[in-house]
């Protein structure tokens, strides 16, 4: 029988390949499959790509990096666990030639750099690129092309920073230990230690990395001392993690969490088709049964079919996912350099594997509803019992399988989740209450839209889900390519308003007496400033914080690294308090703080927990007490962690200021000076925020286009599916309105209204749901209320309607194909 069983699946199977259902249901397992698979190989591309980067661009065996230099004592002990070692002086400030300037790392070495690989340097822009003799000399000054671009400079020309004249001599083109940068986009330059130590910088604004050759043993004696006696340092080796891992991580996860939307459209889809299969399969398992066969032997040929179709979808979803693959690879290595497009056979197999399990969720409904089929099937006309239910908790199995692969976050899930889940129940929301209450209006009156409208009625699921489809697509595009470009518009508006075009992010004292000064004559106006001590957090109630929480969080990276302590006795003016209770300003307890609600949620902190907080490497512990959200209104400087102000007189660590200021846009030419006689001053204009703030809606643009075709591509199949399923009661409809003597265009009229009204009401439920989007948004942030262009709402409208009812004529066509024959004969 086993044999006689895989013939018949096979010409089962080639049937199937001829019939409509089955292609549309193999359209929707491809773009899953080929999703899933997409993300899993571009995942496991860059994984590699920083593993191999960890190993090679390290520099050293181990980089130990802190704020300012280690004491002889530390320093002692490092050299003793250590073969080699040298260190590396870096700064982040501002070089500026004639009217241009670009933000940049100085880097200073000394004639022992590098420890491990090579220094690429070359003469020009474009010329021919050769290894490095020798580090920098003093008085000259290397720079990468990109830097040598932004300032329009060339060899020989000189560079003020900090009253020392540096002259440009070499084009960087790579060094051995950049991996320590992160793959930021600062832009690079390095000069001579002897150069960087006469500047007079501040010693705690200067990040001291240690490259230390080691064995293996050595490493961990070095991890284990870091760890109990400097805390506040970051200790990289090859055989840990990359600093990105962990972002990258969460970027996955992200994606993998967002495809719960296409998992829930081609649920809807797959739904539709399985209703038709499962009136089929249950015929073939009636005739095979009234021939002898039995109903298990019945599920082993569906079975066996459906594995014909699976290795039938095999090399369809490599070569797509691969094509995929090579784009994505080819759009990411802009930003990671080096990453490079490979065959990745094992990974795309197990992730196949585990799409193929997903569909076997999807199938499990049909394969149930052979135990219901009967002979007598054949000779007469049962009902079908419904299987929603079954197909319900097969979708809802396979969204929390989903998502428990890529849920690393309990706030990230639920906003994402939560966020999806409000649009779906809107937009169905709007879809049920327009047709219900469009065709109780209509239900006395005659015509063809009243009988669309009750014919749509009748079928409110299907219309449903057609409508969720196509509003879902659209509430993303409208999103993103309107609601976004508001904000941009608007934010700059705000920041003008109450924080000026300029913003300072870290001034000293003397500084912060010549911005005043230089403010004050180019008529400037000082909107905010605040002061704060620079810190970081290494333990959460005595447990070390990598301990405490492991998973991804960018908030946690951000406080091992440095955050702003800010001090203040009053609940600021751009804050309000959300738990606890703020403290008072005569009080005694000095170390009590507050922290930004979302960051608590973010990593887990309760009000009562004790954080270990280093300033000026001493460690001082803390209690939260309180906790605070930014309220817009009164500027946009807000600080994550805030202290009593009597903390200062415990706590001996230099002490830096934000500001906001308005100068005229002529005088932002002007602020190379300062930047030329303060180097670790920080500050950044309005032009450029708004730039920054364009190219990550650029980005985020492209992603949701992307994303986007996805779910337009499902949003047609859900509507060619719902036709299919519907096609019987659409041909019977037809041939009922031709039987009163109307012609066949009536039938085409009353189609066009059905989808016209699909669109229009998928269209405006997407509208309503960015606009609700905005007004949270605006009244969060802005305190404002929002008025989106109208103009460009009624054109989507008019568009997104059009599309759709060009598109569902044409996918349900064949139902106009029917005649009063038809009817007779049924």
């Amino acid at each position: 029988m086993n044999k006689h069983s895989f013939q018949l699946a096979w010409r089962l199977f080639i049937e199937d390949c001829h019939n409509t259902n089955q292609r549309i249901l193999q359209a929707t397992q491809v773009i899953l499959m080929m999703f899933i698979v997409t993300l899993s190989l571009t995942s496991e591309s860059v994984q590699s790509h920083l593993k191999h980067n960890l190993s090679n661009l390290l520099g050293a065996d181990l980089v130990l990096s802190n704020k300012g230099a280690l004491s002889a004592a530390d320093l002692q002990q490092l050299t003793e666990n250590s073969d080699d070692i040298i260190f590396t002086q870096s700064l982040k400030t501002t070089l500026t030639h004639q009217e241009q300037w670009q933000r940049a790392t100085i880097k200073a070495v000394s004639q022992d750099y590098p420890l491990q690989g090579e220094l690429l340097l070359s003469d020009s822009i474009g010329g021919e690129i050769y290894v490095a003799t020798t580090s920098p000399e003093t008085g000259s000054l290397w720079i990468d092309t990109r830097l040598a671009a932004g300032l329009n400079v060339k060899i020989g020309d000189t560079l003020t920073i900090a009253s020392s004249q540096l002259t440009i001599t070499h084009i960087l083109q790579h060094e051995p230990d950049r991996l320590m940068e992160g793959h930021n986009v600062d832009m690079r330059a390095l000069i001579h230690r002897d150069d960087f130590n006469q500047m007079g910088l501040a010693d705690d604004t200067v990040t001291y990395r240690y490259l230390v050759n080691a064995s293996q043993e050595q490493v961990n004696n070095i991890i284990n001392w870091q760890e109990s006696q400097l805390p506040s340092a970051q200790v990289r080796h090859k055989k840990g993690a990359h600093p990105l891992a962990l972002f990258w991580q969460r970027t996955e996860n992200l994606i993998g969490l967002a495809s719960v939307i296409l998992l829930f459209m081609a649920a809807i889809a797959i739904y539709q088709i399985s209703n038709i299969q499962i009136r089929k399969e249950q015929h073939f398992t009636a005739v095979c049964m009234s021939v002898g066969a039995t109903r298990s032997e019945v599920l082993f040929v569906s079975v066996i079919k459906w594995l014909i179709h699976l290795l039938f979808l095999f090399p369809v979803v490599m070569i797509l996912s691969n094509i995929l693959h090579f784009i994505i690879v080819h759009w990411l290595s802009s930003a990671l350099p080096d990453l490079a497009w490979a065959l990745d056979t094992q990974t795309a197999l197990f992730a196949f594997a585990g799409c193929s399990l997903i569909l076997a969720v999807f199938q499990v409904p049909v394969w149930l509803a052979l135990k219901h089929a009967t002979v007598k099937q054949l000779v007469l006309n049962l009902p079908q019992a419904p299987r929603t239910i079954v197909s319900l908790l097969s979708a809802l199995s396979v969204l929390f399988m989903v998502t428990a692969v890529y849920s690393d976050n309990g706030l990230l899930t639920t906003m994402v989740l939560g966020s999806m889940f409000a649009c779906v129940t809107l937009i169905a929301v709007i879809s049920w209450v327009s047709l219900t209450v469009g065709e109780t209006l209509t239900q006395k009156h005659s015509g063809l839209v009243p009988f669309a409208l009750f014919m749509m009625k009748q079928r409110l699921v299907s219309k449903s889900t057609q409508i969720m489809g196509v509003g879902l697509c659209t509430f993303l595009l409208l999103f993103t390519l309107m609601l976004m470009h508001d904000l941009g518009a608007t934010m700059h508006q705000y920041q003008r308003q109450f924080d000026g075009n300029l913003l300072v992010s870290q001034a000293d004292s003397q500084q912060m007496d010549a911005l005043e000064e230089w403010s004050a004559s180019h008529r400037g106006e000082i909107r905010q400033q605040k002061p704060f001590v620079y810190a970081n957090v290494v333990k959460v109630n005595g447990q070390a914080i990598n301990d405490f929480s492991s998973r991804p969080s960018a908030s946690l990276a951000t406080l091992q690294q440095s955050i702003r302590l800010h001090w203040t006795d009053k609940v600021p003016a751009n804050n309000k308090l959300t738990a606890g209770k703020w403290w008072k300003g005569k009080e005694d307890n000095w170390q009590q703080i507050s922290i930004e609600e979302e960051v608590m949620t973010d990593i887990g902190l309760s009000i009562g927990d004790r954080l270990t907080i280093v300033v000026a490497q001493k460690p001082i512990e803390f209690t939260i007490v309180a906790s605070h959200v930014y309220k817009p209104g009164a500027g946009s400087i807000t600080f994550w962690v805030q202290m009593p102000a009597s903390a200062v007189n415990f706590i001996d660590a230099p002490h830096y200021y934000m500001a906001s200021i308005e100068i005229n846009d002529d005088s932002v030419k002007h602020l190379g000076k300062l930047w030329q006689q303060y180097p670790t001053l920080r500050m950044v204009s309005m032009q450029e925020m708004i730039a920054r703030f364009d190219a990550t809606l650029k980005l985020v643009t492209q992603v949701i286009s992307g994303f986007s075709i996805l779910i337009i591509s499902l949003s047609v199949i859900v509507m060619i599916a719902s036709v299919l399923a519907y096609e019987p009661q659409e041909r019977k409809k037809n041939s009922v309105i031709m039987s009163f003597g109307l012609p066949k265009r009536t039938c085409l009229s009353i189609n066009m209204i059905e989808w016209a009204m699909t669109g229009g009401i998928a269209s405006i439920g997407a509208m309503l749901g960015t606009w609700l989007a905005g007004v949270l948004i605006y009244q969060s942030q802005f305190s404002l209320p929002y008025e989106p262009d109208f103009v460009w709402l009624l054109s989507t409208l008019l568009l997104i309607t059009s599309a759709v009812m060009v598109i569902g004529v044409f996918v349900s066509r064949q139902t106009l194909n029917s005649s009063i024959r038809d009817l007779l004969a049924e």
